[in-house]
């Protein structure tokens, strides 16, 4: 049986860049880094943003475990640069976005540990809740920055920043229930808070998916939509980062940035201390907790039998694609 741990090292790239306006998505990823399934993370302007980004090319930059682990540690170097105390912290702004023109297809079906990622169900999902948790809490303003598709727990990643913005060409589907799974990485609880019940379950059970051609007319799940041959990168840099670094003060950013969350109730997840929780225990859930529902909803399903054989026929049909 697969032991659900993360044991690797994560790989953290530092590059200040304060001369450019815009960001290429490769500018620190190196042939092997996009070969090799990796998150990296970069700063730039003077360390006043952050860009965290998703590279498993081949697999529509699918999350591995590795890359779990790897996201993991970077968003516990994200919450030390954006709590420094220091006069001179410019932390401003966050982008998740991922490389080569695809957001996220969910979790690797399709890793080396196939035969047993079905078996360590409340390990990932409380690991990843605790993480999306912590991107939606860290001090900074953060933007979800979607080229591609955003698929199941890709989906649910676009729910954990406090801000979207989409390429044109982008869309966002929430798969789990064809299947047989629920949303386990926190995405559900996050989407009734941005659309409504009524919404949510359209999109959850219905198949409803959002695309960037249409909230281009009316802005219902994004904030912003790029336009035509901009990539989503480029668009949050200049409608969300650009203006936001050119505020006169760091520190009224980041103030106003926790009167939000506590006001959203993040402090549940995030101490006041600013001290990561970190396993399900941590995060002060009750049996009612909307937290542990999802957690063990997600448990409930996954791994059983109608879940196996959906994800078998995923494998069989992405196999016969190649």
């Amino acid at each position: 049986m697969l032991v659900f741990c993360f044991r690797e090292s994560a790989r953290l790239i530092v590059q200040p860049c304060c001369r450019c306006r815009c960001l290429s998505v490769a500018r620190s990823t190196s042939s092997s880094s996009t070969s090799n399934p990796s998150v990296s993370l970069d700063f730039h302007r003077d360390a006043s943003l952050a860009v965290l980004t998703l590279c498993n090319a081949q697999r529509r930059n699918a999350l591995t475990y590795s890359m779990m682990h790897q996201l993991d540690a970077h968003v516990k170097t994200l919450h030390e640069w954006s709590r420094d105390k220091s006069t001179q912290n410019n932390a401003r702004v966050l982008i998740l976005t991922g490389y080569g023109g695809s957001f996220c297809a969910g979790l690797d079906i399709n890793q080396d540990d196939t035969n047993d990622i079905l078996k360590d169900g409340r390990e990932m999902t409380q690991h990843m809740s605790r993480v999306t948790n912590c991107i939606h809490s860290i001090p900074v303003v953060s933007v979800a920055a979607i080229d591609g598709n955003a698929i199941g727990g890709g989906a649910e990643l676009t729910t954990c920043t406090d801000l979207v913005v989409l390429s044109r060409q982008s869309t966002i589907t929430f798969v789990h229930a064809s299947r047989g799974a629920s949303p386990g990485w926190g995405g559900g609880r996050r989407l009734v808070n941005r659309l409504g019940r009524r919404k949510a379950l359209r999109m959850l059970l219905l198949g409803e998916s959002v695309s960037g051609e249409d909230e281009a007319e009316r802005l219902d799940y994004a904030d912003y939509v790029a336009e035509d041959g901009e990539s989503s990168l480029d668009a949050a840099i200049r409608l969300v980062a650009d203006p936001i670094l050119n505020l006169p003060c760091s520190q009224s950013v980041r103030a106003i940035k926790r009167v939000v969350s506590v006001a959203d109730g993040d402090e549940d997840v995030i101490g006041i201390s600013g001290r990561l929780k970190c396993n399900a225990t941590d995060l002060g859930c009750k049996a009612e907790n909307p937290v542990r529902a999802e957690i063990d909803a997600f448990v409930h399903v996954w791994g059983g039998e109608s879940n196996r054989e959906l994800i078998q026929q995923t494998r069989e049909s992405l196999k016969d694609k190649k």
